[in-house]
């Protein structure tokens, strides 16, 4: 029988594919569960307990291990398998390429970004912006000190979305599909560093940083878009160096 830890998932996706294969099915639901730390990086698997978990045989539990551990999101151990844990050298590479991925989008969303793009910015950072003040007095005080650590971990976790919104929403004003394909296809990388290296101080700047990158885009000024885009992303360097 599926346990509730997998069963909404495993819903969702049948229900957006009632053809989908057991193996992508697995591959999908843990895939998911790891980028956004719902299984912590560290943490054993074993494959016959997610087989019993999901209701499917070993075969596509084995197959899907195969294909996150060539992915880099599971590591083949003596004892098994466990989910990758963030190693700084591995984001530097990863970010070098997102750097040059996303210094584009910025500037190409200059000329290209439309209307209803810029809506789904402004909406953006203006729910970001409500999130944060949520979390005064609940999970930080005002010197941004945690006060509460579970509290803490959702408004962490709720702005890592809003801060992965934001850039998938840049990525894809662009306009440019060969620019979007290269991007999501490192993203779930992006998202899983995003996780691992997420504090209270990295979310307060990351809204005043993201609100400049829009700046630079609305007054068409592409220079300055590269530019504060390539700063804002360089500045999670020294955060995935403390991890």
């Amino acid at each position: 029988m599926r346990t509730s830890k997998y069963e909404k998932s495993i819903n969702e996706l049948r229900e957006k594919n009632p053809f989908i294969s057991n193996t992508e099915l697995v591959y999908m639901v843990l895939r998911d569960n790891i980028v956004d730390h719902r299984i912590a990086p560290g943490q054993k698997l074993n494959q016959e307990q997610i087989a019993v978990e999901m209701n499917v045989s070993r075969t596509p539990v084995r197959d899907a291990f195969a294909a996150l551990e060539k992915e880099g999101f599971l590591e083949k151990g003596v004892q098994g398998y466990t989910v990758y844990e963030m190693q700084p050298g591995d984001y530097v590479a990863l970010l070098e390429v997102r750097i040059a991925l996303e210094k584009l989008a910025a500037r190409l969303a200059c000329s290209q970004m439309l209307g209803s793009e810029r809506s789904l910015v402004e909406k953006n950072l203006a729910d970001t912006e409500v999130l944060m003040a949520k979390g005064i007095g609940r999970a930080r005080d005002e010197d941004i000190n945690i006060i509460n650590e579970s509290q803490a971990k959702q408004l962490f976790h709720a702005l890592g979305e809003k801060d992965h919104e934001f850039h998938i929403i840049i990525m894809n004003a662009a306009h440019n599909q060969y620019l979007v394909e290269s991007y999501m296809h490192i993203d779930p990388k992006i998202h899983f560093f995003r996780f691992s290296a997420l504090n209270a101080g990295a979310c307060q700047n990351m809204l005043e940083r993201h609100k400049k990158i829009y700046d630079a885009i609305r007054q068409r000024d592409e220079d300055l878009a590269e530019r504060r885009m390539e700063k804002h992303l360089m500045l999670t360097v020294s955060r995935a160096m403390r991890y």
